[in-house]
């Protein structure tokens, strides 16, 4: 409500120092009562009107409605002419109170009788619950006026009964005019009822000035800061307050919610009690127009919330209308007719405008009755908003720093610690208390939020599509867990930027100036970061624009990754740097259109950056560098971080710095490649070429183009280096050169100085590396090895070896022990030796026969005889060469007689056939053998002794694949050797009862001989040379038998027991080279074992006088090696 304290004064503002009192303020939020009144107009038509009222109570006493008004500058407590204060203001001694003077609103015709006092204390409370919200305890006291008597002209009573004259002579009244105590106030106020409009027991100003002489308003007393007013809340607006609130007391983070602050035409004065700054009545300049018209110059203006309607006393708005046809007939003042807007902006850069659509006086709600011309209430030039301001707007008056501010949000200091969901009905939310606990912040579709506190809460953020956050002034949301993104979240008018721990969503983040931190990023957002609201970018009408700074080509709002690894997938146009600190990635499929990027960390790039990359960290993809490209320190390399060749592409400049690398993959037929639309300069950085084992490798002699540059190459890599040359698990036979181009450089592939024996680790290995460090490396047997690492190299050179044809040596000298043992077991037959495999024998003497009564006789005359064998070994692998498994059977037979004196004479022919198989080498082999031999025997008493000398013809054929990475082969052989062996035994037979036990001791030497020979197949076959071998067996043991008649038949039951040991030249070798030559290089097979157990049981019976079987079991066991035998007879004797 305006008050004036005369017509002319209104014009002339009067500066007054006041003397400043202690007080102790404290902030608070005190509830507004949102009070709709009704009238009725002159043609009978009910309206409507708006009023602001608090709920307070002086001294502890009952509180009171008091209209609520930023129009006046006392706290004016009705009451009355009684002769006694009523209960709401009680009296305190030796208080004092001033004469009564006159207290006039509007246009000096009403007003107030009053006199002067203080109270010691004001309490205020919610109008709904009742309850305290805020006591203040002032030292100094609070001033405020005692109201006597409501007076009026005579004109103005509006059919209320008129009391006693008030002189006009009384200090504060016009001279001139005629007043009249208003007696229906009184009778109201006297009958225990609100005298004012029905609701408020007086009036409490809270205008930001003071005329001289005046107490001034109670927040200005009350507050060194300032204070907050406002009544645009809705009924689901959350917080201490409801629709409406008054804000005791300013802080950064409240200030930070007014985007426009007002400054004040001047300080005039200090409010007593606090002694803050107050300004003039119309302290603050606005500018307005109708439908969108010229403005108006800045006019002074008062934002009055005890004024129902707007009057703007603008005689150029007024004449502006009335060509428009939009008010009443000439003359001022005009009411503007329904259904147009006025256009309020403070007058101050980048200031919000208020829109207010008029209505009509008569009828609806007076807020927006518009009032254009000069008036009773504002003369031309001046401006009095009504309550309508406070309806669409908080309003800040900021004592301390002197300016009004306004903002369409609704303001709160309210605290939260359960989390929030912000909806569109609450409608737009200024939060400046503190958001804690562990739950979160949601907007949700259509809600609008500004926070400016640093909130605490844990929780996630999200911001639903077509909802809009704004995070300001010294606001964060930094210990927030994630921040997701779908509508807009604005940051543009924050202090110092903002940090938030990670990003997510599909929507848009406005910067502004700001700059945006990731503390701990590990999201992926889909969206867009931009320095405005440009590009179709929705913003909600509250919302103002981000002031940017500086003019075109200036830079704006930035990103900083500062740890965690962040995706971003949209196009974003923010024109300040995006940095990426040490240990943080950014990982880009989409748009950077502006920003210039610094990486200390690592930038994956398979997007598109349009503004230069300086790196000094780690940057790779697949993406384009439109603005270029310039590596300061750390390391670049097409491609992503699993080690996959790509293509960078440059459309600049690329640079690459003394103390950067250029990490180069080499695949199999492609590398990495950076192409340059532009020109490419190498200020003497390393390249490092690099191959892994997800790649296939390289080949000897291969070229890799790794840069291209339109405009040339210009400069040399200072330093070469290759994982191929030194790492043991890659290729390290490998290593790489550089050929420089006018428009290109390419990395070729050579062989490194490493020989492939560095690689070996057995004799065969050695051997084998040896001879194929002999050849030239692009032969096809040598080539492929180049591409092996020293695990693969060693598989080569053992496939490569021909290892078979030493093993081989070992299975014929192993077999060599069927026939000699045949020709025993027959020598000892012929002499009737129990348990020797004489059933075996088919025997005629001259027609005679040799038995008569199952009881043997020793041979006489000549004897035909055969005798099958059968066995199956393996020798175990050794640390050179791979385990052997061999098997063999056949057939020996032969004559022999006992007519020269007492030897026994004979000779013998057999054919076997071997397969051996090396499978830790992928080879085998068979041979087909032919024996000729001769054996004879003697024996003195019980002395016996057995020799005997053979030669088997061994006709050879081997197989063997070759295959390790960069080979495939299969080789094939056949030729022939010789195995020649001489034996003896020597047995001394007794016998114990039925038992005959042969103690024995035999000594065999074997000659194995194999021909040269030529392997077919691929580029891995060998030449093999005519090698032989010797070796000799010693054995002792002994040789046990009975016979048990079991019915009419015999069987006879033996057993062997005996230890081997062997001389010589144990591990067989072969001498061999490749067929694409090289030199000669020799292999060992697997050896032969040298100690031995041999244990040989079988069982002989005759079933009748002339049919006898016969079954044995032989078996060998040395170290890793096992052999086992079984050899069956059966015989007819004639």
């Amino acid at each position: 409500m305006v008050r004036l304290r005369n017509l002319s004064c209104r014009m002339f503002f009067l500066s007054c120092i006041f003397a400043c009192h202690e007080h102790q303020a404290r902030a608070a939020e005190i509830p507004l009562d949102i009070i709709t009144e009704t009238d009725v107009g002159s043609d009978g038509t009910q309206y409507m009107f708006g009023r602001l009222g608090i709920k307070a109570g002086v001294n502890g006493a009952d509180a009171k409605e008091y209209l609520f008004d930023t129009g006046s500058d006392s706290f004016n407590i009705a009451v009355g002419m009684g002769g006694s204060a009523p209960s709401w203001f009680p009296t305190q001694a030796g208080t004092p109170v001033s004469a009564p003077h006159g207290y006039m609103y509007g246009d000096g015709t009403y007003g107030y009788l009053q006199s002067d006092t203080t109270v010691s204390s004001v309490q205020f409370y919610n109008g709904t619950t009742g309850k305290q919200v805020a006591d203040y305890a002032t030292s100094g006291g609070l001033r405020v006026a005692l109201i006597q008597a409501s007076i009026d002209t005579a004109d103005r009573l509006n059919g209320d009964t008129p009391g006693q004259i008030i002189p006009g002579t009384t200090p504060g009244l016009d001279p001139s005019q005629t007043y009249y105590q208003d007696l229906t106030w009184q009778q109201t106020l006297d009958a225990g009822q609100a005298p004012a409009e029905g609701h408020f027991y007086g009036i409490m100003g809270a205008g930001d000035f003071i005329y001289p002489g005046d107490n001034g308003g109670v927040p200005g007393q009350l507050t060194k800061t300032g204070y907050i007013v406002e009544a645009n809340g809705t009924a689901a607006t959350p917080g201490d307050c409801g629709q409406g609130c008054l804000i005791m007391g300013l802080n950064a983070a409240l200030r930070a919610q007014f985007f426009t602050q007002v400054p004040w035409r001047g300080v005039v004065g200090k409010f007593p009690l606090s002694g803050a700054n107050a300004g003039y009545q119309f302290d603050v300049m606005f500018q307005y127009a109708l439908d969108n018209g010229p403005k108006t110059v800045g006019m002074p203006t008062l934002l009055d919330s005890g004024t129902p309607t707007i009057y703007v006393g603008s005689s150029a708005l007024l004449d502006q209308a009335l060509k428009a046809g939009i008010t009443g007939s000439d003359g001022a003042p005009q009411d503007v007719n329904p259904g147009h807007t006025l256009s309020i902006t403070g007058s101050t850069p980048n200031a919000q405008t208020v829109t207010v659509t008029t209505a009509d006086g008569n009828q609806g709600d007076q807020s927006a009755l518009l009032t254009v011309g000069s008036n009773p209430y504002t003369p031309d030039g001046y401006t009095l908003e009504g309550i309508s301001f406070f309806q669409h707007n908080a309003v800040m008056y900021d004592l301390e720093k002197a300016v009004t501010g306004y903002t369409p949000f609704y303001v709160s200091d309210s605290n939260f610690s359960n989390g929030l969901s912000i909806t569109n009905a609450m409608g737009p939310l200024g939060l400046a208390g503190v958001i804690s606990g562990t739950q979160g912040v949601s907007v949700e579709s259509g809600g609008i939020a500004y926070l400016t506190n640093a909130n605490t809460y844990t929780g996630a953020t999200s911001v639903a599509q077509n909802a809009w956050l704004g995070v300001g002034g010294p606001g964060s949301v930094a210990q927030s867990s994630t921040v997701k993104v779908d509508g807009t979240l604005d940051i543009a008018h924050s202090d110092a930027g903002q940090s938030i721990r990670s990003l997510e969503g599909a929507g848009t983040v406005v910067l502004g100036d700001s700059t945006l931190m990731l503390s701990q990023a590990s999201g992926t957002f889909a969206g867009s970061l931009r320095d405005d609201y440009t590009d179709g970018v929705t913003r909600p009408s509250v919302v103002p624009l981000p002031v940017l700074t500086g003019g075109k080509g200036q830079t704006h709002g930035g990103l900083i990754i500062a740890a965690g690894q962040e995706t971003l997938t949209g196009n974003s146009s923010y024109t300040g740097k995006t940095g990426i600190s040490t240990g943080a990635t950014l990982a880009l499929t989409g748009t950077l259109e502006q920003t210039q990027v610094e990486n200390a960390g690592h930038f994956l790039n398979n997007g598109t950056t349009t503004g230069l990359v300086a790196s000094t960290g780690f940057v790779n993809g697949t993406g384009n560098f439109a603005g270029g490209l310039s590596v300061v320190r750390g390391v670049v390399t097409p491609g992503d971080t699993s080690n996959t060749l790509g293509t960078m592409s440059v459309a600049r400049n690329f640079t690459l710095g003394a103390e950067a690398s250029y990490l180069v993959r080499v695949g199999s037929s492609a590398a990495s490649l950076i192409t340059v639309n532009g020109k490419a300069q190498l200020n003497g950085g390393t390249l490092v070429s690099t191959v892994t084992a997800q790649t296939r490798a390289p080949e000897l002699g291969q070229s890799y183009t790794i840069l291209t540059a339109t405009d040339g190459v210009q400069g040399q890599f200072g330093k070469i280096e290759s994982n191929l040359t030194g790492s043991t698990d890659l290729y390290p036979f490998l290593t790489t050169g550089v050929d420089y181009a006018k428009n290109s450089v390419a990395v070729d592939v050579a062989r490194s100085d490493i020989a492939f024996a560095a690689a070996a680790q057995t004799r065969n290995e050695q051997s084998v590396a040896t001879a194929l460090d002999g050849i030239a490396p692009t032969t096809d047997i040598a080539r492929p090895i180049t591409s092996l690492n020293f695990a693969q190299a060693r598989g080569a050179f053992n496939a490569l070896s021909g290892e078979i044809h030493a093993s081989a040596r070992t299975a014929l000298i192993q077999d060599a022990y069927e026939i000699r043992d045949v020709a025993i077991d027959r020598m000892r037959a012929a002499d009737c030796m129990l348990g020797a495999q004489n059933g075996t024998a088919k025997t005629a003497v001259h027609g005679r026969l040799k038995a008569q009564d199952a009881h043997c006789r020793a041979d006489e005359g000549e004897t035909l005889w055969m005798q099958a064998y059968g066995s199956w070994s393996h020798n175990g692998k050794t640390s050179n060469a791979a385990g052997l498994s061999n098997s063999t059977g056949g057939f020996v037979m032969g004559a022999d007689t006992s007519r020269i004196e007492n030897w026994h004479v004979g000779m013998l022919v057999g054919y076997g056939h071997s397969s051996f198989s090396a499978n830790g080498r992928a080879s085998s082999g068979r041979s087909d053998n032919v024996t000729l031999g001769g054996y004879a025997s003697t024996h003195w008493n019980r002395l016996a002794l057995r020799m005997g000398a053979t030669y088997t013809w061994n006709m050879l054929s081997t197989r063997r694949t070759v295959a390790f990475p960069g080979m495939m082969d299969r080789q094939n052989s056949s030729y022939n050797g010789g195995t020649a062996q001489a034996f003896a035994d020597l047995g001394y037979r007794f016998d114990l009862g039925r038992v005959m036990i042969e103690p024995f001791g035999d000594v065999a030497y074997i000659n194995q001989q194999t021909k040269s020979f030529h392997e077919r197949g691929g580029v891995g076959g060998l030449h093999g040379y005519e090698l032989d071998t010797g070796v000799t067996y010693a054995t002792f043991g002994s040789r046990m038998a009975t016979s048990l008649h079991v019915g009419k038949a015999v069987l006879i039951p033996g057993l062997t027991l005996g230890y081997r040991h062997a001389f010589g030249a144990l591990t067989p070798t072969a001498r061999s080279s490749f067929l694409a030559g090289s030199q000669d290089f020799e292999v060992s097979g697997v050896p032969l074992v040298q100690d031995a157990a041999l244990v040989k049981v079988g069982v002989q019976t005759h079933l009748t006088k002339r049919l006898r079987i016969g079954i044995s079991y032989t078996g060998q066991y040395g170290g890793h090696y096992s052999e086992s035998g079984l050899k069956g007879s059966l015989s007819w004797v004639f």
